[in-house]
């Protein structure tokens, strides 16, 4: 006899879902900034967002404790990441 597997029990049709619009990113060319055109052509506003910036600050742990004998110790390299975020505006 052959039992059916209990995740297969759980399936079902994936809900309706709408169509979603075609947007494409193009270069104007007379400003160099990417704009989001839709599939008439049709300039596309995605709303204000704004810019972030990531910086890492380096750490170590080890060595220069003098009892080496001008041998390097070894080390233990890490890094902090930290995160910026501007807000945007609208």
């Amino acid at each position: 006899m052959t039992t059916t597997p209990w995740g297969t029990t759980r399936m079902a049709p994936y809900a309706p879902s709408a169509a979603v619009p075609q947007f494409t990113p193009v270069i104007d060319p007379e400003t160099q900034i990417a704009v989001i055109v839709d599939e008439h052509g049709r300039t596309v506003e995605l709303g204000a967002h704004g810019t972030g910036t990531n910086t890492s600050s380096p750490t170590s742990t080890g060595g220069g404790d003098g009892q080496s004998g001008g041998q390097s110790a070894p080390t233990d390299t890490d890094s902090i990441q930290a995160n910026d975020q501007d807000q945007g505006t609208g």
